[in-house]
């Protein structure tokens, strides 16, 4: 009995394990497999044991039947198991096979790091890397290798070896380690990760990348920019050996200019100064293409007024006519925006590329600049500029060759034309730049046209167009030869509500006074013959009543002197210098509603005609200025000297820093001018020991420099200087310049800003005041961007963070106004952020709107903005 139940328990046992689930392969379960398989081997043998002990028995048949079937099932089970390890041990090599071969096509190679005492193994190092060596290490799971003997293989130091072994420790600590070895003519990056079991390293898993190609290409663009670099100081140097120079031919030939010369003597005067500008402007154009193909080209983006771009232009490309018979006219849309967002001085750089190339190639008829204004929408405007000539036209073939450097249509065009085939390259390079194009459509010997179009972010300050703000009630005659000059002006004065007659001679204009027409505004062409002569001048002025008629003279920047002179019964009220821009119409009928006296032309100070009322701008008052100079080149000494001394200014002049320095203490100096790159010692160690002073916290400190490459703002700002004009140095921007710093003026202008407070917050150091809002203005002026992106990532607790940051800097700044609206936007984002994501407070956007208008007319405020 006993040993029918032992049977019968072998029976049920053997067929437990003979229908048991199958083994999994995979390394997850290796452990548990192993457990399964050895308590499977026990059974086997307790259960053969059990079969020879107890089946030896003839007592039934049954028992004998028993005894045969486990015996066949146990050499079944056998079979079974065998089979089973032996599939098991050959998928397992197979899945070692295939991770070998992973690792072998990576382009490093991968390592496992054991430890034993105080000493590192390798336990496997296979990678694509050791065969591009030649290596085969033979180090697997079941071999380990020292790491000494690598380290002698790999032709490491002992140096190297050591500190290896340190990034080791310092991974088997639980740290992940990355670091980069050299070794034979390879560089890698190693990184370590180290694998942890309850708070124990069991060994590293560590990754060798082969870096040498991008240390190469490191190693190439290190030496591009090297070379970049070295191009660039010789650019500098360059720049200042010939600007410094050509500073002087300028200045010279200006001053020269006013005095008495003959004909022939003024003929060649003229031709010195033209080729002076275009020596300037080629510079220019080199030292440009230097920085577009070293790819350090930069645009700004700055909010500014396209009117007032516009009239600069004119004020420049009213020098380029000379003696030229051609009408330079501008017409701009009366819906352009007030003011846009990009980058003024490239765009109006582009646009005089294009107006020089106009003026150059057109002996007659007309040079045409018309902006029109495409679309708006969105918070953008396209804006199209359309230059127009009438001069030689270019050919379908020629078209082709126009943007590419250094090529000229033809060769006879060089010859007669001159030019260094840079100017329109440079263009249609900043206006993709600015995500514009330039185009172009020409018919050979008729006219030329030049698209450049452009869309920019419309400005906060004024967001309406350039009309005037209030329609005028009053009669205006317009008597201009030219029919294009003649349109565009009667179409500027009846958009002002002025009602305008055109008439095209003198004749005709004195037989309307004589028949005792009456006119409020008079606009008269100084060209045209009867108007150039001033006894008929004078007699057609006889004709008016000039208590009630105001008379505009439209003439050019070479004609001024001869039309201006002569007694008070032969001038006009004031002069437009052509070209003549909608901004400066708008300017004078303004002084006329507001009943000011215009302002008499001096001749003798006028490189371009400059109007009095814009900001900065103008002649200086007659009060005499006390300026000390430092300049070491003795021509641009007299150039300087004789140009502020007709400004009014009394100039002291010395030849280095250490000079001024000693001549500092002498007497009190309105303003300090300086040359950046002097003997003995340079402008920015002068103004930096003048800033040590205190008793000079408010001396304003101008600096000139013919070097165009290394004038950065904050550099200048840094070491103390106030403001920098480059060589050669335009009359118009050095009285600007001048203007806003004689006795500060600029700090009463400044919008929303209480200067004064805040500059007695910084020991009284107008330098220290502008450094601070200069980084402020660059820190927030565009912080509706950054704050609305925050806010619609839901990055609420930074948006907040950030307007803290702008309330201290508003504070700081004495800036009360804002800090009024940033304290409203504030406390609205706090309500968004204590609310649901999905109902942000609905005002924060409005306020925001507030904010950044009010930053921007700060930053508007500023005369370097």
């Amino acid at each position: 009995m006993v040993q029918d139940l032992v049977l019968y328990v072998i029976v049920i046992l053997l067929i437990v394990l003979t229908f048991q689930p199958s083994i999994t392969f995979g390394r997850p379960n290796l452990i548990s497999q192993l457990i399964r398989q050895t308590i499977t081997r026990v059974f086997f043998g307790v259960t053969g044991i059990l079969f020879l002990y107890f089946g030896i028995s003839d007592r039934a048949l049954m028992t004998c039947v028993l005894e045969l079937v486990i015996g066949l099932m146990f050499i079944a089970l056998f079979v079974r198991v065998w089979i089973i390890k032996h599939t098991y041990e050959q998928r397992l090599l197979d899945q070692n096979r295939d991770l070998l071969n992973v690792l072998r096509v990576q382009p490093g190679f991968t390592f496992r790091l054991e430890k034993s005492g105080d000493e590192f193994y390798y336990r496997l190092l296979e990678g694509g890397l050791l065969e591009r060596m030649g290596l085969n290490m033979q180090v697997s799971y079941n071999r380990r290798e020292h790491v000494e003997r690598l380290g002698d293989i790999f032709e490491l130091s002992s140096e190297t070896l050591e500190q290896l072994c340190e990034y080791y420790k310092q991974a088997w600590f639980g740290d992940r380690t990355v670091f980069e070895l050299e070794f034979w003519e390879y560089s890698s990056l190693i990184t370590l990760h180290p694998v942890r079991e309850n708070g124990i390293t069991k060994h590293v898993i560590g990754h060798v990348m082969d870096i040498t190609e991008y240390k190469a290409s490191e190693q190439k663009r290190k030496e591009v920019d090297e070379a970049n670099h070295a191009k660039s100081v010789f650019l500098a140097h360059m720049s200042h050996e010939i600007r410094t120079p050509l500073n002087g031919i300028i200045g010279l030939s200006k001053l020269l200019n006013k005095t008495e010369l003959t004909a022939v003597q003024k003929d060649y005067l003229d031709k010195l100064l033209a080729s002076s500008r275009t020596l300037s402007s080629m510079l220019n154009n080199v030292l440009d293409f230097s920085k577009m193909e070293a790819g350090s080209l930069e645009l700004e983006r700055l909010e500014f007024e396209p009117e007032k771009m516009l009239r600069h232009l004119a004020d420049t490309v009213g020098t380029l006519l000379e003696h030229k018979e051609i009408e330079i006219i501008f017409i701009t849309d009366p819906k352009l925006p007030k003011s846009v967002k990009g980058d003024p001085l490239r765009m109006e750089q582009v646009l005089l590329n294009l107006l020089t190339n106009a003026v150059k190639f057109t002996d007659q008829g007309h040079v045409l600049l018309e902006v029109n204004m495409l679309s708006q929408q969105n918070g953008r405007v396209a804006l199209s500029f359309m230059v127009e000539d009438t001069g030689i036209g270019i050919s379908e073939v020629g078209v082709n060759k126009l943007f590419v450097p250094f090529t000229q249509v033809n060769t006879s065009t060089s010859r007669r034309y001159g030019g260094s085939g840079l100017g329109l390259a440079i263009s249609k390079h900043l206006a993709e730049a600015m995500g514009g194009n330039v185009e172009v459509e020409s018919r050979l010997g008729e006219y030329s046209r030049f698209y450049f179009n452009v869309e920019l972010d419309i400005g906060d300050l004024h967001p309406e167009g350039t009309q005037i703000e209030k329609q005028i009630n009053g009669k205006a005659l317009i008597v201009v030869r030219h029919e294009l000059l003649r349109f565009s002006l009667n179409e500027l004065l009846q958009s002002t509500g002025l009602e305008t007659y055109t008439i095209s001679s003198f004749q005709e204009c004195v037989e309307a006074f004589q028949n005792g027409e009456y006119f409020d505004l008079v606009m008269v062409d100084m060209g045209m013959n009867g108007f150039r002569e001033r006894d008929t001048r004078r007699q057609w002025l006889q004709l008016l009543n000039r208590q009630m008629t105001q008379v505009i003279g439209l003439t050019t920047v070479f004609q001024m002197e001869g039309v201006a002179a002569g007694d008070e019964d032969s001038r006009v009220d004031t002069f437009l210098s052509k070209p003549v821009t909608r901004n400066a119409v708008l300017e004078v009928i303004r002084w006329r509603l507001e009943k000011e006296k215009t302002v008499s032309v001096d001749v003798n100070t006028l490189d371009t005609y400059t109007m009095m009322s814009p900001r900065y701008e103008g002649e200086i008052s007659t009060q005499k200025y006390q300026i000390l100079i430092a300049e070491d080149n003795e021509i641009n000494q007299v150039v300087i000297t004789e140009f502020l001394a007709e400004r009014g200014f009394e100039v002291t002049m010395v030849a280095n820093g250490r000079e001024l320095l000693e001549s500092l203490e002498l007497r009190s100096w309105d303003m300090v001018m300086l040359d950046l790159h002097m003997p003995e010692m340079d402008g920015f160690e002068t103004a930096r020991h003048i800033r040590r002073k205190k008793a000079f916290n408010r001396l304003p400190i101008i600096a000139f420099t013919a070097d165009a490459t290394q004038h950065e703002q904050e550099v200048c700002l840094r070491s103390g200087i106030n403001a920098v004009l480059l060589k050669p140095v335009h009359e118009l921007n050095a009285v600007r310049v001048l203007n806003s710093w004689i006795h500060l003026a600029w700090l009463q202008e400044l919008h929303g800003v209480h200067a004064e407070q805040a500059i007695a917050g910084m020991d009284g150091k107008v330098y220290i005041f502008q450094f601070a809002l200069y980084k402020w203005i660059q820190e927030y002026q565009y912080l509706d961007k950054r704050l609305t992106r925050k806010m619609d990532n839901g990055q609420s607790s930074a948006a907040l963070r950030l307007i803290h940051s702008l309330k201290g800097g508003a504070g700081n700044l004495f800036a009360s106004g804002l800090l009024a609206k940033v304290i409203e936007l504030e406390k609205g984002l706090k309500r968004s952020h204590e609310i649901s994501p999905g109902e942000l407070y609905p005002d924060w956007r409005e306020q925001l709107s507030l904010v950044q208008k009010e930053i921007n007319q700060i930053k508007s405020s500023v005369p370097w903005s």
